[in-house]
């Protein structure tokens, strides 16, 4: 696990190398470069796989220069496969690639960013989910690419339409960033440089698999022994520590129980002061914990804890991002760092892939609503009796025979939008945004809208939010994430279901089914809570949410009005998602 960087034409020596240095935190091991006046390429080492290993990269082999970021997990196996002997992770990629060409990442099965340059092309792969972030820019006869966007130059300008995506999904989309001229290579794409010209190319999707399992029982023992596969081998060697972060919920629970099967484990979760019990679930971790036999360690997020952490947060992550989780995974996992831990297993991607979140039901039933015969007159009532709340634009969308479901992610509708800011927002704007997965979506053949839920989320919610905050805040504390859930083999056998066996009678009810053979049934069953801790108190104790309007007095972005509604919402609970966003993005600007 590493940060890559890398320059392909003329540059500056010292300027190319403080840029390089950027990345360290994301490499606490080894630091490595390879130059010459038409290139740079570098990499900082957090030795996983190579852990008591001579750093061996860059790698450079004949014409090739290859740095990559991330873990292949089954490159012994490829390196039978090729004949490879003493086999290290760059070496087998280099051999993958002279092997099957471009198509070598249908054959490595891992989290990865890679960078392949033979003096005359450079080519760019990231992994098929996301977990491995890429960034790049072009600026006149220069091409550079990093692990993270600080190392792509300084005095960066912003992208002012970024805020509409953001604010939409609590984040941009690849490629696009808030930044001008700095664009991000999208999850399962590849990107070829030569000749001064950029070209990109999809190279996964999971929507083109068979539907294979259309009964629960093949579907359940397919998906646990593809779990069970997946657990065992994001095992680290004996010499690496590692741990398992547990929430009490089912997927990270089902991930630990997994995990202890093959030996103890070392299990983490965070919690909170008496005040807010409400919030705190370490009473389920623990009983998992209890259950599987782990030695359990417990983290308690403190009003300062959590300020000291959201002021990291903001260096960490580049960009803001509406995701309050941030925050509290920094501070569990720092605690889990002073435990010696190098690698921690996760839950991430059940909710999505196996269609864990409760809205989807919520949105399946308003989708029959399109089915009404006389929708009209309900239409009409809609558009002249508005409603701030998201149910009533999930409704004027199904009666006006727009899109409906836009990711679990979407925060600010387009309505909320036009009446929050200075500027006009036309009913369906973020759907531009969507606009290549629908069309994917739609080339697929799949009918079944639940498809489409499952499908906008593994891209927006997991690929663009969730995991950028996970590879951002992990490697700032020099901590492997690894997540079975999105083993290629788990991904491809989700969408190889029939999509009504996957969407069940409960949510997740794959996933459940497998969980009762590891956990006991008051852990399955129980409701699920989202995720949510109290960060809206301590920011209104703290008077935090005058940034906001302090910003806004500089910057008027907002309609006065519109934003005092919001945020007098705050001291009841209301739209307290919505207004961490714009806090994020106030501090933001504010710095920059």
């Amino acid at each position: 696990m590493c940060a890559i960087f890398g320059i392909i034409g003329s540059y500056d020596e010292t300027v190319a190398k403080d840029n390089f240095i950027a990345l360290a935190h994301r490499g606490e091991d080894d630091s490595a470069f390879v130059a010459s006046e038409k290139y740079f390429f570098g990499i900082h080492r957090l030795a996983i796989t190579s852990f008591g290993k001579n750093i061996d990269q860059p790698f450079v082999e004949d014409k090739y220069i290859i740095v990559f970021n991330g873990e292949i997990y089954n490159y012994k196996k490829l390196a039978l496969e090729l004949g490879i002997d003493e086999p290290s992770e760059a070496k087998v990629i280099l051999e993958s690639y002279k092997f099957w060409g471009d198509n070598f990442v249908n054959h490595i099965n891992g989290m990865y960013a890679i960078a392949i340059y033979d003096g005359n092309e450079l080519k760019l792969f990231r992994d098929n989910i996301g977990k491995k972030p890429l960034f790049y820019s072009q600026k006149k006869d220069e091409f550079w690419f990093a692990s993270e966007i600080k190392a792509l130059g300084n005095n960066l300008q912003i992208d002012k339409k970024a805020i509409l995506p953001y604010l939409s999904f609590q984040t941009t989309l690849a490629p696009n960033t808030f930044y001008a001229n700095i664009f991000a290579l999208p999850a399962g794409s590849f990107l070829s440089f030569k000749d001064g010209k950029i070209m990109i190319k999809s190279s996964f999707s999971p929507l083109k698999n068979k539907i294979i399992y259309t009964n629960s029982k093949d579907a359940v023992d397919a998906a646990k022994d593809a779990l069970i596969e997946a657990v065992s081998k994001r095992i680290p060697s004996d010499n690496i520590s590692w741990g398992s972060l547990l929430s009490g919920g089912i997927d990270s629970s089902l991930v630990a129980a997994m995990a202890s099967e093959h030996q103890k484990i070392d299990t983490f979760c965070m919690g909170y002061e008496d005040r807010f019990a409400s919030y705190d679930e370490r009473g389920y971790a623990s009983k998992v914990a209890k259950h599987i036999g782990s030695n359990h360690y417990e983290s308690i997020l403190t009003k300062e804890k959590f300020f000291d952490a959201l002021n990291e947060v903001e260096d960490i992550l580049d960009q803001p991002l509406g995701d309050p989780a941030s925050i509290p995974l920094l501070a569990l996992l720092k605690d889990v760092k002073k435990h010696g831990k190098r690698v921690v297993l996760t839950g991430d991607g059940s909710d999505e892939l196996f269609l864990g979140y409760k809205t989807y039901k919520e949105y399946h039933d308003i989708e029959q609503a399109s089915q009404l015969k006389y929708k009209n007159w309900l239409q009409g009532f809609l558009r002249s009796h508005y409603s701030p709340n998201k149910e009533w634009e999930w409704y004027k969308r199904v009666f006006g025979g727009s899109l409906l479901f836009r990711s679990t992610a979407e925060l600010f509708t387009d309505l909320q939008q036009n009446r929050l800011l200075k500027q006009n927002v036309k009913d369906d704007n973020s759907l531009q945004y969507l606009e290549s997965y629908w069309k994917e979506f739609e080339q697929s053949g799949r009918k079944n809208i639940i498809d489409w839920y499952s499908f906008c989320d593994m891209k927006v919610k997991l690929g663009e939010l969730f995991l950028t905050k996970l590879d951002r805040v992990s490697m700032a504390c020099g901590i492997e994430a690894r997540s079975p859930f999105l083993d290629p083999s788990v991904v491809n056998l989700a969408f190889s279901i029939d999509p009504d066996v996957r969407f069940g009678q409960t949510s997740k009810d794959i996933i459940k089914q497998i969980s009762y053979r590891y956990m006991p049934s008051d852990i399955v069953e129980r409701k699920k809570r989202g995720f949510s801790y109290p960060y809206m108190e301590w920011l209104l104790e703290e008077n935090e949410l005058e940034l906001i309007r302090r910003v806004q007095r500089e910057k008027k972005i907002f309609n006065d009005e519109s934003l005092e509604f919001i945020l007098s919402k705050a001291p009841s609970g209301g739209f307290k998602h919505h207004i961490f966003a714009l806090y994020m993005l106030c501090r933001w600007l504010e710095r920059n």
